[in-house]
């Protein structure tokens, strides 16, 4: 049975590349894609992601929102985050700890690092 990955991306070139690379991939997970915080939320808490691949910086509601949300909420506080943003900066990786995710993921994306990294989560 499919484990569900949401996929939290504003940047339609993203979401393909993202769509296309675990499409390919031998992972059994169905992919749900939410284009900002809030949309994440809501399909977080109807859909019950075994992970969640969160951008940083959308509209509506950023990733630096929307995490602490999911965190604190008991429908979705056990499921891991992984901040998936271009801002790389040892400061950036602290604050996404620090907010709660379990990892920091800098793009551009190497499709092979994203995979293994995913691939540690499904398995855990």
């Amino acid at each position: 049975m499919s484990k569900t990955l949401l996929l939290v991306e504003d940047d339609e070139d993203s979401r393909d590349l993202v769509s296309f690379v675990i499409s390919r991939s031998r992972l059994d997970v169905k992919l749900e894609i939410a284009e900002n915080g809030q949309e994440a939320l809501e399909k977080a808490f109807s859909k019950t992601p075994v992970l969640i691949l969160m951008d940083m910086q959308m509209p509506v509601m950023d990733g630096w929102q929307a995490v602490p949300l999911l965190k604190a909420d008991e429908r979705t506080k056990h499921i891991p985050i992984i901040a998936f943003t271009a801002q790389a900066k040892p400061e950036d990786k602290a604050r996404t700890k620090e907010i709660g995710c379990a990892e920091h993921y800098s793009k551009p994306m190497d499709p092979e690092e994203l995979l293994n990294l995913i691939q540690k989560y499904l398995n855990s």
